[in-house]
This record gives structure tokens, C-alpha cells and sequence, in this order.
């Protein structure tokens, strides 16, 4: 195979995963845009193999992330560097995948590629979005198939090995990994084309979610005590109060005034402030008082976020047990997991979304609570500033939402669940599981290939 035919398919790959993520979000695509890469990667050098990942993923990313521009309008060039590490990452995939289809070969070895290929991309992507010090777990495979029958099981990052396993099961030359990587592709298909059906609810909580992007609190006030509906639990976004109001005695008592007067418990954003610094807080409350707070732990690079929290707890309420991550705690695994293994059996999240960041920006960020709320099966109320605030089932469900960028009050209900699954006591290992045996793998392979080539000169000079 040329290189020019190489790069085509490497820009094909990166097309099918552009339009896979919104605004398009043709999710479908996901079971197929990582194909045409893997094949480009077949019989290349490893060296040329790492830059053939790097324009995919300069194209992937680049496109996929062009809002971050609105982000960093005082320095829109600092996208570039961010992007180029990205890419990076799947470069150093696809040089690992090429230096294994090089050393193992075809014949029954293709079966070793196609897993060391599943493995290997588990490593860097588990590496890239969960602890990278610019840890960013958007733009995954398993994002962007939506939650299905595998979530509960292993969550996103078990999604994604399935389908780099069946995308590089069809690559090979083999009739039979050829048949068993599109009977994978094809199921993992059909299940997210046919999700399970939102569960009826026996004991609905009701609740009432606020959205505005004007966050002074009083906003929220105001918005809530014209709600027409009566409701157990009120939301209110992430800093939907922007300073510590605990320290505020009259703010304070107002706050808990108006929880007694709906006679509802409250989870709303606000801050706590300490002696060295502060942290992004969510709040709960009922008409007695405070009843527990949540500090973000997932604070956002690069902003003024505050101190990272480090705790993350259910909190009892009369309602039963509530977990409440706030915003970017939803983007990576631990903090919901941890607040459902304490014993949550439902979420009330705050969040962020600035109107500026773009429409897309907020579809993309939606997605990642879906998958949250699948793996570990909780009901979840989602409170965003200008969208997307939606109500989500334990399968990953969206049942409801609200325009974007206008200011409004979702309504609805949520139930309680106890159960865990599968992934909230032990799938979440396998991510590690596989950054473990990937390393390994790849380390040896490439020791093995220097001392083989080292060999090869001796050999050659006697």
C-alpha cells in the first residue's frame, strides 16, 4: 500500500470520527470510523506509522475541539499546542501497532495484533483521559457509541475496547477474525440503536431544575419562587451562588427560608472559602439546614476553579441518599462510582456551560453524563447554566431537557436504586487492567525487536 493511499484512509478515519461526535452525532459511525486507521497502520514503519497517528489525530481533535477557541479568546493560538498533545497520544498508538503488525505477522499471529491493537489503544486512552497531567476524557470511541449493554459492565473504556477490537478484527486478512470483528462491530451497533426503555418509577422524586446564565443568585431565587409545580428536590447550577453564603448569615437563612417555603431539599453551587484558599462547592440543604457539601474534585485546567476536593460522598437527606459531583467531576469515572459505592441512589448535579463556549461544546459535554449515569445505573438531574440540563435514566437515557441558552425550569421525576453494578464494584479495573498489560506488552515488544535487530547486525557482520 502507498503512502498516498495510506494518508487517504488515515483522513477517512478521522472524517467518520468527526461527524460521529456533535453537532453531527451520527453515534452509528462509531463502530466503523477507526477501521480505515488501523488499516493504514498495517505494513508501515513504526516511525511513519507515529506521524500517520499524529495528522489523525491533529484532524480528530482539531475539528472535533474548535470551540476551545471560544474558550481562549485571549489566546486562540494556545489551541494548537493543546491539540498537537492530543494528537500525540494517538501517535503513540499507532507506532505500537505498527511495530506489533511488523513483529508478529499474519497467520493465526493476526489474532495477537487485533487484541494487542484493543490492548495497547485501552492504555494510551485510559493514560490520555484519566491521568495525564492534561487529563481531557472527551472524544473516545466509547463516548461516542452512547451508553449500552456493556456499560454497567465495563464502562466507556470497555466500550472502546471492544470496538478497537472488532475494528481491527475486520482488518485482518483472515477469514475468521474477519467474521468474528463484524459480528462484534454489528452487535455493539444494534445494542446502541436499541437501548433499553426508561424503567418505570415506584417512589418518584419530583424535581425542578433551574437554568440561567446569569449566576448572582438571585436569579435563581427569583426563578424558584415563581415555579409553579411542587417538587422534593430544586437544582440549581454550578456557582449558581458565586460566593461562600454560609459565611452570609442573612443570605444564608434566605437560602434555607426558601427550602422551607417549597419544602423541598436544595443542592445548589456555591463556594466554601478557608484560610488558604477555597472550593467549588455543592451545597444541600432542607428547611432544617445544611445537610452535607460536595467539594469539586475534578477542578477545569486552567481556570480559576479552586482547591480540588478530594472526598467524594453520598449525602442523607429525607429523600434518601444523594451524590452530587459537580460538572467536570462527570467527565472522568471515579467521582460518581465512589459516590454510588457509598451508597447514593440518585445524583443532583450542578454544572457549567458558558453560552459562548457554543452549542456544540454543550452537546459534546451532555454525552459524558449519559455514560455516568449507565455505568454505574443511577437516576440523574442535571442543572447546567445555559444547557444542557436534562434528566437521565439509569440506562443512559436522555427522558428530558430544555432548550440551550435560554433561561428556563426543567421539570420531572427520578427514583431511588440501590443495586450496584457490575462496574461500580469491580469493571472499573479493567481500564487499569489494560493500561497495566498495555505498557508491559508494548515495553517488551520493543525490547524484543531491538535485541532481534541487534542479532540481525551481529549476524550480518560475521
Amino acid at each position: 500500500m502507498g503512502m498516498f493511499l495510506r494518508v487517504l484512509l488515515v483522513l477517512l478515519s478521522a472524517g467518520l470520527g468527526i461527524v460521529v461526535f456533535p453537532s453531527v452525532g451520527w453515534f452509528g459511525l462509531a463502530v466503523v470510523a477507526w477501521v480505515p486507521l488501523i488499516l493504514a497502520l498495517q505494513g508501515v514503519k513504526t516511525s511513519h506509522g507515529f506521524y500517520l497517528g499524529l495528522l489523525h489525530g491533529a484532524l480528530f481533535y482539531g475539528v472535533t475541539l474548535s470551540w476551545l477557541v471560544n474558550i481562549f479568546k485571549e489566546m486562540p493560538y494556545f489551541v494548537v499546542p493543546l491539540v498537537l498533545i492530543l494528537a500525540l497520544f494517538t501517535g503513540f498508538f499507532a507506532r505500537g501497532y505498527a511495530l506489533a503488525h511488523a513483529h508478529y505477522g499474519g497467520g493465526k499471529s493476526e489474532w495477537v495484533v487485533a487484541f494487542f491493537a484493543a490492548v495497547w489503544w485501552g492504555a494510551v486512552e485510559f493514560f490520555r483521559c484519566e491521568i495525564f497531567v492534561l487529563k481531557f476524557p472527551w472524544m473516545s470511541p466509547g463516548v461516542g457509541l452512547r451508553p449500552m449493554w456493556l456499560s454497567p459492565w465495563l464502562g466507556v473504556y470497555g466500550i472502546g475496547f471492544v470496538l478497537i477490537l472488532g475494528s481491527a478484527l475486520v482488518c485482518c486478512r483472515g477469514r475468521s477474525p474477519r467474521l468474528v470483528g463484524a459480528v462484534v462491530l454489528g452487535v455493539m451497533l444494534l445494542s446502541a440503536l436499541f437501548p433499553k426503555k426508561t424503567p418505570a418509577i415506584d417512589d418518584p422524586i419530583k424535581v425542578m431544575a433551574v437554568q440561567s446564565e446569569l449566576t448572582d443568585g438571585y436569579q435563581y431565587v427569583e426563578m424558584t419562587q415563581r415555579a409553579e409545580q411542587n417538587v422534593d428536590l430544586i437544582v440549581w447550577p454550578e456557582y449558581g451562588i458565586p460566593t461562600d453564603i454560609r459565611k452570609n448569615q442573612k443570605q444564608w437563612l434566605d437560602l434555607i427560608l426558601l427550602a422551607k417555603e417549597k419544602e423541598a431539599v436544595m443542592v445548589v453551587g456555591t463556594e466554601t472559602v478557608v484560610a488558604d484558599g477555597w472550593f467549588n462547592t455543592a451545597l444541600t440543604l432542607d428547611a432544617d439546614g445544611e445537610l452535607g457539601d460536595h467539594y469539586k474534585n475534578h477542578t477545569v485546567h486552567f481556570f480559576d476553579d479552586g482547591t480540588a476536593g478530594t472526598e467524594a460522598k453520598a449525602i442523607n437527606t429525607p429523600l434518601g441518599k444523594v451524590g452530587t459531583p459537580i460538572c467536570f467531576d462527570c467527565d472522568y469515572e471515579d467521582v460518581v462510582r465512589r459516590m454510588v459505592a457509598d451508597g447514593a441512589e440518585f445524583l443532583a448535579i450542578p454544572s457549567m456551560d458558558a453560552e459562548h463556549w457554543t452549542a456544540r461544546e454543550h452537546h459534546q459535554h451532555a454525552e459524558l453524563f449519559r455514560h455516568r449515569a449507565a455505568e454505574n445505573a443511577r437516576w440523574m438531574v442535571v442543572c447546567a447554566t445555559s444547557g444542557t440540563t436534562q434528566i437521565l435514566d439509569p440506562y443512559g437515557n436522555r427522558v428530558v431537557d430544555i432548550p440551550l441558552m435560554k433561561d428556563g425550569i426543567l421539570y420531572g421525576e427520578i427514583g431511588r436504586r440501590n443495586e450496584r453494578t457490575f462496574y461500580t464494584r469491580f469493571g472499573w479495573v479493567f481500564p487499569w487492567f489494560l493500561m497495566g498489560t498495555g505498557s508491559i506488552w508494548v515495553v517488551a515488544l520493543f525490547v524484543r525487536v531491538l535485541l532481534e535487530a541487534r542479532k540481525s547486525a551481529r549476524m550480518n557482520r560475521n
